[in-house]
């Protein structure tokens, strides 16, 4: 309890420093830049995959929107 008391005041203490905030900010900045072409092939597969479902769905409405219509002029 103790020590998890003066770790968490450590890291507040370290979260208001400026020069701290600084060097996270240019550290998450630069991970960000590593794993950009990562996330935008994610981001395109995510794209292509819910396009690919969205037209399934829509043929799928349709199928039965038709077998609907067929069942109901009988």
């Amino acid at each position: 309890m103790i020590l998890r008391r003066i770790l968490f005041s450590a890291i507040r203490y370290a979260a208001r420093n400026p020069e701290v905030r600084r060097q996270a900010s240019k550290l998450a900045d630069q991970a960000v830049e590593k794993a950009r072409p990562g996330l935008m092939k994610a981001s395109r597969n995510a794209g292509r995959f819910t396009q690919i479902a969205s037209d399934e769905l829509s043929e799928g409405v349709k199928k039965f929107k038709a077998e609907s219509r067929r069942r109901l002029k009988k």
